[in-house]
């Protein structure tokens, strides 16, 4: 079946203003985690993440549960803005 339309809409949303953020944010993060081996990756965590709460919480807003295959799209989802992240931190 799929992720519905309209929770795959809210968390492509929710991924897109957080990177917007982290690009606000970048010079602060850079200075403030100097000895951190890979920004990069530490942010993808922190938006895959949050991303991964909201898909919960949308479900729970429509009191479903979502599927072993509603996950597997959802780690899809979140994968394709890894190369986006990282390209904020060469």
């Amino acid at each position: 079946m799929g992720i519905q339309k309209e929770i795959r809409d809210n968390v492509e949303s929710q991924i897109s203003l957080l990177i917007q953020q982290t690009k606000i944010y970048l010079p602060f993060i850079k200075n403030a985690f100097p000895f951190s081996d890979n920004l990069s990756n530490a942010c993808y965590g922190l938006i895959a993440g949050y991303a991964l709460s909201i898909f919960l919480n949308q479900y729970t807003i429509r009191m479903k549960y979502p599927t072993h295959e509603d996950f597997i799209e959802f780690g899809k989802i979140v994968s394709k803005y890894k190369d986006q992240i990282d390209s904020l931190f060469k």
